[in-house]
């Protein structure tokens, strides 16, 4: 289905690095347990198995939208494109409690900065599963997404590559 999806080696003309936001293993969206992001339709991205909780900033840019219940943000980059990072999979449910935010819609962050903090236990407890997507959404000038799946240290630079086409 995602053929041309992920990609290890190929001409790059234009890219967006990605640094890691957490801590622990990355893997294939397609394998997230959640049928809106493992088919796609939130858009094209990976998956981290975080061992902390603590989220940094991927990239550099604006914040253009916190959800309510503090388990997902976005972040507006310079080229245009925009990242949700979305903590856990059915975490809404839990209305924010176990989250922190520490910033606002509105606010330029820089690559490393604390943007949320979360309960990994308690996510665990509950029942979910703390997975922390990265996912392009609007993804109008997206070829691929360059990847070695892998173990990642939070603020580990060139995580993954988001490829334009």
């Amino acid at each position: 289905m995602f053929a041309k999806r992920i990609k290890r080696d190929s001409d790059l003309l234009s890219y967006v690095s990605i640094t890691a936001p957490v801590t622990g293993n990355m893997f294939s969206i397609d394998e997230v347990q959640d049928e809106a992001f493992s088919r796609g339709y939130m858009g094209d991205g990976v998956a981290f198995d975080p061992i902390e909780g603590t989220v940094m900033a991927p990239i550099s840019g604006r914040i253009s939208y916190v959800v309510e219940t503090k388990h997902a943000i976005v972040i507006e980059h310079a080229s245009g494109l925009q990242f949700l990072i979305h903590i856990g999979i059915d975490t809404v449910d839990l209305q924010g409690e176990g989250f922190e935010v520490f910033v606002k819609y509105g606010d330029q962050v820089s690559v490393g900065e604390l943007l949320i903090t979360f309960d990994l236990d308690r996510i665990k407890t509950a029942g979910y599963k703390p997975h922390v997507l990265v996912v392009v959404i609007g993804e109008k000038n997206i070829d691929h997404i360059e990847c070695d799946f892998r173990n990642v240290v939070i603020a580990e630079p060139h995580a993954f590559r988001v490829v334009l086409s």
